[in-house]
């Protein structure tokens, strides 16, 4: 047994780390203080940081419409379409009080509304950020990752720019453009712990708050295999520039006629599909660390289902006994 897989058996408690039952999971509202308070000289690219994939798909139902540019199909099956296009069950505010620190947002402008989207419209996007507010005011040292991967057309970006600045932009950091220079005391001392990053990159040069994706390497499988998952993961992390932000997904992605067949699987949609998946962080995360890789952001489905929150902070612990 190697020495990194030594020290996180060591670290866990006497009960499993991981519970069948998502709702016996504790909060971790300010983990990432707790750990490093006695070294805020760590960079934001060294840390192990948990995160949710599709963030904003929690208030997806089956009379949700399609979003925009989505199949219009989806309307018809709209049942079947929900089960594959809701990867998360907690609001945003639930997700970063549960431990997770990097969203990835999709929003659309829909019926003059800013809103997220997977496929299908889930909720104004307005509400959601407001959650993200509330949690930051109240942990303004825990850094949180919002990555608007997907943005709505040019014409709504005034819109989106407003809403960004009415309800974050006094906790949006500021500071250095490289993310090899973000350490979290100079996140601290700044009491600004939301990094804003975008798709659009004349959207980034609006204010110093937001940063173009460029920043941020995504590493998709596309597969629904896990060894091919593994594979595909195994070999982005090696390449990984240690300099850089690298969001690894740990997810499964279904094919087209899946979404719309719903009928493999027993019905249950994305959530069947993605079981296997959900105690593979606490086992993934120790062997890449003892394989001299370095994760970064590991994004998974229904987080809360997963070992995802606490195989990162047993990694970050690791790495600080080294």
């Amino acid at each position: 047994m190697g020495l990194i897989t030594t020290t996180l058996l060591s670290l866990l408690p006497l009960t499993s780390a991981v519970q069948d039952d998502a709702k016996t999971q504790e909060p971790r509202e300010g983990w990432v203080e707790e750990l490093f308070q006695a070294r805020p000289e760590t960079r934001l690219v060294d840390l192990i940081l948990p995160g949710t994939h599709d963030s904003g798909s929690y208030a997806i139902t089956k009379t949700s419409p399609p979003a925009p540019g989505a199949p219009a199909s989806y309307a018809q099956v709209g049942s079947i379409a929900a089960k594959w296009a809701k990867t998360q069950d907690q609001t945003l505010e639930e997700q970063l009080r549960g431990g997770i620190r990097y969203l990835d947002l999709r929003v659309a402008d829909f019926e003059d509304r800013l809103v997220l989207v997977h496929g299908l419209v889930s909720c104004d996007l307005d509400d959601a950020l407001a959650g993200v507010r509330r949690f930051t005011a109240e942990h303004p040292k825990e850094p949180v990752l919002l990555d608007l991967q997907a943005m709505p057309p040019r014409g709504a970006h005034s819109k989106l720019h407003e809403l960004l600045q009415a309800t974050l932009g006094e906790h949006l950091f500021r500071g250095e453009s490289s993310p090899a220079k973000w350490t979290l005391k100079e996140l601290w001392a700044s009491e600004r712990a939301l990094i804003c990053i975008t798709s659009y990159s004349d959207f980034a040069a609006r204010a110093p708050e937001y940063r173009s994706r460029r920043l941020l390497d995504s590493v998709w499988t596309n597969t629904r295999e896990v060894s091919a998952l593994r594979e595909g993961l195994d070999a982005r992390l090696r390449a990984r520039d240690l300099d850089g932000l690298q969001c690894a997904y740990l997810t499964f992605t279904p094919k087209a006629r899946t979404i719309i067949a719903g009928s493999v699987f027993g019905g249950s949609g994305l959530r069947s599909l993605s079981k296997p998946l959900f105690k593979l962080p606490g086992e993934w995360i120790p062997e890449w660390l003892e394989a001299g890789l370095r994760p970064n952001v590991v994004s998974v489905d229904f987080y809360e289902y997963t070992d995802v929150v606490d195989a990162a902070i047993l990694g970050n612990k690791a790495l600080l006994a080294r």
